[in-house]
């Protein structure tokens, strides 16, 4: 594994852990009550922040790489 891709997946698991816990603090906060159980997001919510996550960790390490 080269340095590149050990960026992107460390700033990767870092930011998606950090999704979640903003998520789930979101979640509480939201006027709607539903009662679902879990602390993960809904499998398409999951999708859209694990991409969004992604794509924010390669341009990370693109920028920390030069």
């Amino acid at each position: 594994m080269n340095l590149l891709s050990r960026i992107a997946l460390i700033t990767f698991g870092v930011f998606m852990v950090e999704a979640i816990l903003h998520y789930n603090l979101g979640k509480s906060d939201c006027e709607q009550k539903k009662q679902e159980k879990g602390v993960l997001p809904p499998p398409n919510s999951l999708f859209k922040l694990a991409f969004i996550v992604g794509l924010f960790s390669l341009l990370n390490a693109k920028l920390i790489n030069g």
